[in-house]
């Protein structure tokens, strides 16, 4: 490999296959390496530059500036539970499936697109191995889900260029970054979308379908016992029984496609600003990054990394990108309440970092 940055190659990343794997140490190993072979022949470290240390804001804005405006609506940095869990929120029901593929400058095709979601699966990915690291406990993703407005457009399932595309790159792409999700929840689901995942979880095993939840209406009392286990009613807007303002949710109201001059701007592109070379051009540094130990540890694999761990760190949370600094809602439920097959076992005498793997 070129480079071994921490979140690629570090511990917490091997235990992520470990746990995914059910401990199974031969199946993890030959899933690890195909992932490291996808990397380094797509030149993952390549795609990477310039933008793995960006703050989330900042990553969130470079995002905003070289996608498509009909790309599906969705929030990287919704916020970040107690527990240190990174929190994504999407609302696909407003995604306009056909305008995504026919409505583009000629520099910018599903290739680009794909170089996208490899570099968002990356730095997310890293965000949330960061995150390890300074809480010292295992940190997931949860992905938020409202599918209200759903079938209002046409399903992406019925745009045979998306099909295609989610066939041919989708599930081999999610299966490099395992083990990332504590939760995917789906709420204002339509009765079909229970009844087929319902179907679906029955082929999955339990560790894997235990972290889905599809459920109802979002005001329905089971769906705000799950919601406050994640946050306060303040971070949520309406369409999930909060209290936040639709204007206040990054890229929601109006949707970017709703913005007339973000559309004509996108439509008049020269250069797709995100290829398979990596972004160009690259965005200009974080204000707040500086070159720390810990900063160049986290991009590169460390030996010393459990004597590490044994160091005090002072516990930062992840950036939040246009929510107010709010306090931990009293009526948060514990963990154990999100119903969420996950525990933490007991750390050996190698500390905190060896019970990582132990498979849950």
């Amino acid at each position: 490999m070129p480079e071994k940055p921490r979140d690629v190659v570090g511990d917490i990343r091997v235990c992520r296959y470990l746990r995914f794997y059910s401990g199974d140490v031969a199946k993890a190993s030959a899933a690890f390496a195909k992932y490291l072979q996808y990397w380094v022949d797509e030149k993952i470290h390549v795609l990477r530059e310039g933008l793995m240390d960006l703050e989330l804001k900042d990553f969130t804005k470079w995002l905003e500036s070289v996608m498509s405006p009909y790309t599906p609506h969705f929030v990287p940095g919704f916020t970040t539970t107690q527990d240190g869990h990174f929190v994504i929120f999407t609302s696909p029901g407003s995604f306009k499936p056909n305008e995504f593929v026919s409505k583009r400058p000629a520099c910018h095709t599903l290739e680009n697109d794909l170089a996208l979601i490899r570099v968002s699966l990356e730095y997310f990915m890293k965000q949330v191995d960061d995150n390890c690291y300074k809480r010292r406990r295992m940190c997931y993703a949860i992905k938020l889900i409202d599918c209200k407005e759903l079938g209002n457009e046409t399903l992406p399932v019925f745009v045979p260029e998306i099909r295609k595309f989610a066939q041919d790159n989708l599930g081999k792409i999610m299966s490099f970054y395992c083990e990332q999700d504590i939760l995917l929840l789906v709420v204002n689901a339509p009765f079909m979308v229970r009844a087929i995942t319902a179907f679906a979880t029955t082929f999955m095993a339990k560790r894997q379908s235990n972290r889905i939840k599809v459920m109802g209406t979002a005001t329905g009392s089971d769906v705000q016992n799950v919601l406050r286990a994640i946050g306060p009613a303040s971070i949520f807007p309406p369409t999930l029984g909060g209290t936040r303002k639709a204007e206040d949710v990054p890229f929601l109201k109006p949707l970017l496609y709703q913005d007339e001059s973000r559309v004509k701007k996108w439509m008049e592109r020269s250069s797709a600003g995100i290829s398979h070379s990596g972004a160009d051009p690259k965005p200009p540094p974080s204000a707040n990054v500086s070159e720390t130990a810990d900063a160049s540890a986290s991009r590169t694999e460390q030996a010393s990394g459990y004597e590490r761990a044994e160091q005090p760190e002072t516990l930062e949370p992840l950036p939040v990108v246009n929510l107010e600094d709010v306090g931990p809602p009293e009526d948060v439920q514990p963990e154990s309440d999100m119903k969420v097959d996950i525990q933490e076992a007991t750390a050996t005498s190698g500390g905190w970092l060896c019970s990582c793997s132990a498979p849950c």
